[in-house]
């Protein structure tokens, strides 16, 4: 089984050692750790990111790309292979169309759904991408490709939407919350602490 990972996963849960004891648990089963080039850019700090936390991403983001060529590490891209975009670009048109929409924006923005300054920086166009990258492999291989995700899966300034329940029952993808993944692979010891 391969399990995908979601950017709030390597947020919220590891750091570059916890990153390399999970991935030599993946060396001693038959599952396989995998990742698209979306998350991974997702990864990058930005400048508003502080400096500890940059340098986690920074990291984690070495790791992955050193063990990326080796092959530990399956590496789905996205944003370059025709199947994959494909799906990801019809899943942002098709529920995140509305962010390219000025005046659906700047209704949201008059009703205090987003700031003025999230607007201008334009990063809400990028809400959700890795969960749309996850969601696009995922529903070419139901069968083998898990995503781990905590997200919720609602579409930005669309709470009503929930994503990963459209592709659940349109393309019988499973999502897995982290611990739910934890309890189904367990060959991996996670602990919150170092």
């Amino acid at each position: 089984m391969i399990y995908l990972k979601d950017t709030c996963v390597f947020i919220n849960y590891f750091d570059a050692f916890k990153l390399l004891q999970l991935l030599q648990s993946y060396k001693n089963s038959s599952d396989t750790f995998g990742i698209t080039d979306v998350v991974i850019g997702e990864l990058n700090p930005g400048k508003s990111v502080v400096a500890e936390d940059a340098e986690k991403s920074k990291s984690m983001l070495g790791l992955i790309d050193l063990l990326g060529k080796s092959k530990d590490v399956l590496k789905y891209n996205v944003e370059q292979e025709e199947k994959y975009k494909i799906n990801f670009n019809n899943i942002r048109r098709r529920f995140y169309g509305h962010l390219d929409d000025v005046q659906a924006v700047k209704k949201a923005v008059k009703k205090g759904e987003i700031s003025q300054e999230s607007f201008k920086n334009k990063t809400y166009r990028r809400k959700d991408v890795g969960e749309c990258s996850c969601i696009a492999v995922a529903m070419l291989d139901p069968d083998n490709i898990n995503i781990v995700s905590d997200d919720k899966g609602r579409v930005f300034l669309k709470p009503e939407i929930n994503l990963f329940d459209k592709f659940v029952q349109s393309n019988g993808i499973r999502v897995l919350e982290f611990n739910e993944w934890l309890d189904e692979f367990g060959d991996y010891e996670y602990s919150k602490s170092g």
